[in-house]
Formats: structure tokens, C-alpha cells, sequence
């Protein structure tokens, strides 16, 4: 399917947007700032075919991604009984939509980034700065597995490490 297909043949203009390496929403160049548009923007987004669109009120834009489609804003440690477990973790997204980490999604890209897949779409999700930091705490070394790990309801799970591949 190619991207014309997606567009339906009513629609009279095609947006162009784009997220920058840091998270930040464009339209045809111009920084998007309203709250409301960016919660929008953000939950229309999806992806198809490796490529990223949003449907908005019957139209369908594509949306150029240069690092991930979503970020992570804030991470919020549930803690567990005993002291220093964690029973979950909490992500809140940069348009303020929270939702439960899903650790097995987790992945380590190249030096600094910290990924993880989110929303009911899967979609790929970058840990910003606050929220990198705030996981990093928890993420420890296993010599013993040569792996990055983190530990929730006391189950040690591996967070791959993959390099940094995508355009």
C-alpha cells in the first residue's frame, strides 16, 4: 500500500509534520505548542508499513518521525512490599497520557537511549531526559548474563541492547 492510498481521494490538502530528535511536533515547519493539539497529534498518530501517519477528522497526514513517535516524559515507580522492589512502573507520556510500562518491551539503543514499545499501538517510545534518568536508577549490570536488567515483582527481566540502525 502506498502512501496515496492511505489519503482518502476527498481530502483536498495533505499536512506535512514532523517529530524532532527531541520530541517536538511540527506542521508545515511551525512548532505545534497548544496542549490540546499535541495530546491530539499524539494519539492519532500510527504507523504503517514502517512509515507514521496521523488520522485526524476524516484526513490522513503523514508524519515524518526522526527519532520516535512517542516520548517519555516522566517514569513513576510503584514500589513493592519490601524495600527497594518495585511492583510497577507508571510512564507518562509528553502529551500526559500514563499507562503501565510493559518491561518486557524495553530496549537499550545505542549510548543514551532508552526504548520501550507504548499505547495500544505498539508504537515506539523514547525515554526523554527526566525519564531516562529516573529508570537509569533501576537498570543494573548482570555480569553473570552480560545484560542490562531491571528487577519488577522480583523477576530480573534482560533489556536487549540494539544498535542504532533506523533512519
Amino acid at each position: 500500500m502506498s502512501k496515496s492510498d492511505l489519503i482518502p481521494r476527498h481530502q483536498k490538502h495533505v499536512y506535512h509534520y514532523f517529530i524532532d530528535g527531541n520530541g517536538n511536533w511540527f506542521c508545515e515547519g511551525n512548532r505545534v505548542t497548544d496542549r490540546e493539539l499535541l495530546k491530539i497529534l499524539s494519539s492519532s498518530i500510527f504507523e504503517m508499513e514502517g512509515r507514521y501517519y496521523i488520522r485526524c477528522e476524516g484526513e490522513i497526514h503523514p508524519v515524518e518521525v526522526q527519532d520516535a513517535p512517542l516520548w517519555v516524559k516522566y517514569v513513576h515507580i510503584n514500589p513493592g512490599l519490601e524495600e527497594g522492589d518495585i511492583e510497577s512502573i507508571e510512564i507518562e507520556l509528553t502529551d500526559g497520557r500514563k499507562e503501565l510500562l510493559r518491561p518486557e518491551t524495553l530496549w537499550i539503543e545505542g549510548e543514551t537511549g532508552i526504548y520501550c514499545l507504548a499505547s495500544r499501538k505498539n508504537l515506539r517510545a523514547r525515554f526523554g531526559k527526566i525519564a531516562y534518568y529516573e529508570l537509569a536508577k533501576y537498570i543494573l549490570w548482570k555480569e553473570d548474563l552480560q545484560a542490562y536488567t531491571i528487577s519488577i515483582k522480583r523477576k530480573d527481566i534482560i533489556i536487549p541492547q540494539k544498535r542504532k540502525d533506523h533512519a
